[in-house]
Protein backbone atom coordinates (compact mmCIF):
# COMPACT_ATOMS: atom_id res chain seq x y z
CA UNK A 1 0.00 0.00 0.00
CA UNK A 2 1.43 3.34 -1.10
CA UNK A 3 1.44 5.23 2.65
CA UNK A 4 5.75 5.59 2.82
CA UNK A 5 5.29 3.56 5.57
CA UNK A 6 8.63 1.89 4.78
CA UNK A 7 10.04 5.06 3.33
CA UNK A 8 12.22 5.57 6.11
CA UNK A 9 13.47 1.96 7.23
CA UNK A 10 16.30 -0.55 5.90
CA UNK A 11 14.04 -2.28 4.17
CA UNK A 12 14.58 -3.24 0.29
CA UNK A 13 11.12 -1.84 0.13
CA UNK A 14 12.48 2.05 1.00
CA UNK A 15 13.37 1.68 -2.82
CA UNK A 16 10.08 0.99 -4.35
CA UNK A 17 8.79 4.10 -2.22
CA UNK A 18 10.63 6.04 -3.98
CA UNK A 19 10.73 5.38 -7.64
CA UNK A 20 8.19 5.88 -10.30
CA UNK A 21 7.23 2.07 -9.74
CA UNK A 22 5.50 3.05 -6.38
CA UNK A 23 2.20 3.57 -8.65
CA UNK A 24 2.80 0.07 -10.70
CA UNK A 25 3.39 -1.86 -7.63
CA UNK A 26 1.25 -0.98 -4.73
CA UNK A 27 -2.16 -0.17 -4.63
CA UNK A 28 -3.54 3.71 -3.17
CA UNK A 29 -4.64 3.53 1.12
CA UNK A 30 -8.15 4.01 -0.19
CA UNK A 31 -7.92 0.62 -2.52
CA UNK A 32 -6.04 -1.12 0.86
CA UNK A 33 -8.72 -0.44 2.98
CA UNK A 34 -11.67 -0.48 0.90
CA UNK A 35 -12.40 -4.20 2.39
CA UNK A 36 -11.48 -3.98 5.68
CA UNK A 37 -14.58 -1.00 6.19
CA UNK A 38 -17.08 -2.62 4.20
CA UNK A 39 -16.88 -5.55 6.61
CA UNK A 40 -16.69 -2.87 9.25
CA UNK A 41 -19.90 -1.51 7.80
CA UNK A 42 -21.41 -4.43 7.11
CA UNK A 43 -23.81 -6.81 8.81
CA UNK A 44 -21.78 -10.69 9.95
CA UNK A 45 -24.07 -13.04 8.54
CA UNK A 46 -25.77 -10.71 6.13
CA UNK A 47 -22.94 -9.08 4.37
CA UNK A 48 -19.98 -11.39 5.21
CA UNK A 49 -19.71 -14.86 6.74
CA UNK A 50 -17.79 -14.90 10.15
CA UNK A 51 -14.43 -16.91 9.85
CA UNK A 52 -13.85 -16.29 6.19
CA UNK A 53 -10.56 -14.35 4.77
CA UNK A 54 -11.82 -11.29 2.47
CA UNK A 55 -9.96 -10.01 -0.60
CA UNK A 56 -11.33 -7.43 -2.29
CA UNK A 57 -14.83 -7.88 -0.51
CA UNK A 58 -14.67 -11.70 -1.75
CA UNK A 59 -14.00 -14.79 0.05
CA UNK A 60 -10.57 -15.24 -0.83
CA UNK A 61 -8.46 -18.61 -1.24
CA UNK A 62 -6.87 -19.89 2.09
CA UNK A 63 -4.33 -22.32 2.34
CA UNK A 64 -5.60 -25.74 3.84
CA UNK A 65 -3.36 -25.86 6.36
CA UNK A 66 -5.26 -22.73 8.16
CA UNK A 67 -8.24 -25.17 8.84
CA UNK A 68 -6.44 -27.83 10.17
CA UNK A 69 -8.07 -28.32 13.70
CA UNK A 70 -4.92 -30.73 14.48
CA UNK A 71 -2.38 -28.28 14.16
CA UNK A 72 -4.94 -25.42 15.07
CA UNK A 73 -4.88 -27.07 18.33
CA UNK A 74 -1.13 -27.75 18.93
CA UNK A 75 -0.67 -24.25 18.42
CA UNK A 76 -3.40 -23.16 20.99
CA UNK A 77 -1.71 -25.89 23.81
CA UNK A 78 1.81 -24.17 22.87
CA UNK A 79 0.46 -20.60 23.12
CA UNK A 80 -0.83 -21.66 26.60
CA UNK A 81 2.07 -23.36 28.27
CA UNK A 82 4.02 -20.38 26.66
CA UNK A 83 1.92 -17.85 28.67
CA UNK A 84 1.72 -20.08 31.94
CA UNK A 85 -1.44 -21.95 31.32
Amino acid sequence: MATNFASESSSLMRLIYRTPLRRLLLITPEQGTDTMLWLANGTPGVDWQSGQYYDRRKVGAVHPIADNPVLAQMLWDQSAQMVGL
